[in-house]
């Protein structure tokens, strides 16, 4: 590297230092006008502890519109077999709710980063299916996918115990159970696309119509789900005590994720 090079280098490194620097300085001095018009607003109307409830109020707004930490927040409170109360209490009401085949009821949860659906049992979370919204990366370590689930193709997860596929014009998708994970010994790890979030592309429904089609038809199905586990990307996962046969339902279909991200 040149003298000339390594100059530029530092200028431009200082500059960028410069830059981040500035920003830093706007948003406190953003954050401090903000708490200070706050501050005496809820001193007018009624008090300290107005004050801090509605710098809280504030944070926690800042956080949800420009962080992801809020939602990974939320997710970090559902596991199975915790109590369906932490449902209505992370989330609030259930936006959307169905059935499956077994009458068991579906409930769905909208966060600005993700939709959940939820199937609960005896007062407790049995299964819960995550539909990550584009951006969203969620913390996947628990799962017999690990940490990097939902970057890397189905087959980097070896071991399947069972697989689902549809293929049809209300609802394509594939869905496997793994028997891996951080807490196998109580549940199982689920994971699967769909084309809840937009229409499968020319590649992923030929391998989707050709192992859906292999398995109607009572064929050796090893060679079609192989092929489409080496090229599909996860773009929803979940936990399961369930089986799969009852979260089939569970699954987000294009239409029902266009409903409730409407709200």
């Amino acid at each position: 590297m040149s003298v000339l090079e390594a100059e530029q280098q530092i200028s431009d490194e200082s500059n960028e230092s410069a830059e981040q620097t500035r920003l830093r300085d706007k948003v406190r001095q953003k954050w401090a006008r903000m708490i200070a018009v706050v501050s005496i607003v809820a001193i007018a109307l009624g008090g300290l502890n107005d004050t801090f409830d509605a710098i809280e109020k504030i944070y926690n707004l800042t956080l949800s519109q420009f962080t992801d930490i809020p939602s990974h927040n939320k997710l970090n409170r559902i596991y199975i077999r915790a109590s369906e109360g932490v449902l209505e209490e992370t989330f609030g009401a259930p936006v959307y709710i169905k059935e499956n085949k077994s009458g068991e009821q579906i409930k769905y949860y909208h966060d600005s980063r993700f939709i959940l659906s939820v199937i609960t049992k005896n007062g407790a979370i049995a299964a819960f299916l995550v539909f990550p919204e584009d951006g969203f990366i969620p913390d996947t370590r628990e799962h017999s996918g690990g940490e990097l689930l939902m970057e890397r193709v189905l087959s980097n997860n070896e071991e399947v115990i069972d697989i689902r596929v549809s293929y049809s014009r209300s609802v394509s998708y594939y869905l496997e159970e793994n028997p891996t994970g951080e807490y196998s010994n109580l549940y199982s790890s689920v994971a699967g696309f769909s084309e809840y979030h937009e229409p499968l592309d020319i590649e992923k429904r030929r391998l989707l119509f050709e192992l859906s089609d292999a398995i109607i038809l009572e064929e050796y199905i090893k060679e079609k789900a192989v092929a489409l586990r080496e090229n599909v990307t996860p773009n929803f996962y979940g936990y399961s005590t369930q089986g799969l046969e009852s979260l089939e339902q569970a699954i987000l279909t294009l239409t029902e994720y266009r409903l409730i991200s409407k709200q």
